[in-house]
């Protein structure tokens, strides 16, 4: 007889609750674990909704998933915690600090395994510090989710989901890789394992150091890109500068990565980037792990990526003028983003 998986989910926006929900569904033993105490009682009082985007035939999910809050979880008996071997980190790659993931070693069982699902490059390194390698597993998934309360998320497009060591081939045995891709297949995803994750992991960089931050500086959603005047030349050296630099550092890259960032402003035609809601939000936004992730390892390398400087500086700026003008209204609609 299989045992029960257990799984926490850390950071219940958009993916932790998509994730969270479709592994509970399946028959994991889920937790989720939040920041805000607000979200916390109303997951423990009303349950996790997940739906799919448009309706659809199929009726949505709900699951009443364990919750418990990242804060006060410093006891000793970390052992205690009822999803101890799968930990999804579902956070924004900014809150991926050596504070939280000290907490995050206080909280969870000695033998988790930890799944950073993160944008942009630097936070595997964080972790390492508080966990050891042959802990870390990388992922890069192309599923769609959007958060609609603190107990509401869409399924707004299935994709695939990539598993791989952080650590490389010294990294997770690739057993431990194929018994999670089986956890995730069982809960209706596609997933693979990835003998070159980094490969992933720097394609999706990319394409956000693309499209995230023009998003939020021109204000449009991710489908207006490629038709306004002089933009696609400018799409195409923020990528060129990004192709150049992952060829120096010997990373690998699929050759029609350009059709690919044009594919993804397709699919998505609809969608506002995570950084043009935080930007509209006031929030931080996370281009310091992807615009500025790529400009720190160009700096190591001596490389200058003047487009990339632009736009970085261009969204700093927004950020902090939204920090001025926090409480005004924004000049577009909000959609929750995965700030919890």
């Amino acid at each position: 007889m299989r045992m029960k998986a257990k799984v926490t989910i850390v950071g219940a926006g958009s993916l932790g609750m998509l994730f969270g929900g479709r592994l509970a569904a399946a028959g994991a033993a889920v937790e989720l674990v939040v920041r805000r105490p607000e979200q916390g009682r109303r997951l423990e009082a009303e349950g996790l909704t997940l739906g799919a985007a448009g309706g659809g035939a199929q009726a949505p999910l709900h699951v009443r998933p364990a919750v418990r809050l990242l804060e006060g979880s410093d006891g000793p008996d970390r052992g205690a915690a009822p999803g101890g071997h799968w930990v999804l980190l579902t956070v924004k790659q900014t809150a991926v600090t050596p504070g939280f993931a000290e907490a995050l070693r206080r909280l969870l069982p000695e033998d988790a395994v930890l799944v950073c699902l993160q944008n942009g490059i630097g936070h595997a390194e964080v972790l390492a510090e508080a966990f050891p390698l042959q802990r870390l597993l990388l992922a890069v998934t192309t599923e769609g989710a959007l958060k609609q309360t603190d107990t509401e998320a869409l399924h707004t497009g299935k994709g695939t989901t990539w598993i791989g060591a952080a650590a490389g081939e010294g990294g997770s045995a690739l057993s431990v890789q194929k018994n999670l891709a089986a956890l995730l297949e069982r809960a209706g995803f596609r997933a693979e394992v990835s003998n070159n994750i980094q490969q992933r992991v720097w394609q999706k960089l990319l394409m956000n150091a693309v499209i995230n931050p023009l998003t939020a500086i021109l204000q449009v959603p991710n489908g207006e890109l490629p038709l306004l005047p002089g933009v696609p030349q400018l799409m195409r050296e923020l990528l060129g500068e990004g192709e150049e630099l992952a060829r120096r550092l010997g990373i690998p890259l699929d050759p029609g990565l350009w059709e690919q960032v044009l594919s993804v402003c397709r699919a998505t035609a609809a969608n506002r980037s995570s950084m043009l809601q935080d930007v509209l939000a006031g929030r931080p936004t996370e281009i310091g792990a992807i615009n500025g992730g790529l400009l720190r390892e160009a700096q190591r390398l001596d490389v200058r990526l003047p487009v990339n400087e632009t736009v970085y500086t261009l969204v700093r700026a927004l950020e902090e003028k939204g920090r001025h003008t926090r409480g005004q209204p924004a000049t577009m609609p909000i959609e929750s983003g995965d700030e919890d």
